[in-house]
């Protein structure tokens, strides 16, 4: 068994804000359990910076629950996700989305502005401490960390640039009538 099918395998030992130990991910199978791990053991916080909305990684029943469970866990949980394309995600169905448009406030999403489009990164931070990092869009590589205060913090301050510039979008709400 490599070192990944060992890591994934044991995921529960893995504490957010605790265990401060980078590996890598490269399978849809293994980004998504670990997704999942990490968005389950967050108290307050999920951002997600995303072309797609990954729908290999979030687009799934477990991820579903987790996020719902956050949303639903305290009045200050807060859930935000920008997104390159919200169209293509509508158009196609995820199940975060629908999520987010029968939640409504509880989750928010966002298109990114014209001027951050070439940011080229996807991420997930997770109470500001766990993060999720893939640095190119053309692959699944994700380097992940379950305590990495450094990184997050730089990767939440230009989330929260990208957050500001950003408005939010229309895909993502139900019509009333």
């Amino acid at each position: 068994m490599d070192k990944i099918e060992e890591i994934v395998e044991n995921i529960e030992q893995y504490k957010l804000g605790e265990t401060d130990e980078e590996f890598v991910c490269i399978s849809e199978e293994h980004n998504q359990i670990v997704a999942v791990a990490m968005i389950k053991q967050a108290e307050f916080h999920l951002d997600i910076l995303s072309q797609d909305f990954d729908p290999d990684v979030y687009d799934n029943q477990e991820c579903f629950d987790v996020i719902e469970d956050l949303a639903l866990r305290s009045r200050y949980s807060r859930i935000r996700i920008l997104l390159h394309n919200t169209k293509k995600v509508s158009q196609r169905g995820h199940l975060i989305f629908y999520l987010g448009k029968r939640l409504g406030s509880l989750i928010q999403f966002r298109s990114i502005a014209e001027i951050h489009k070439h940011i080229p990164d996807t991420f997930m931070l997770v109470d500001g401490i766990g993060i999720m990092h893939r640095p190119h869009t053309d692959t699944l590589a994700a380097t992940i960390n379950f305590k990495d205060r450094p990184k997050t913090k730089k990767l939440l301050q230009l989330f929260n640039k990208i957050w500001e510039d950003s408005e939010p979008d229309p895909e993502s709400r139900y019509v009333v009538i």
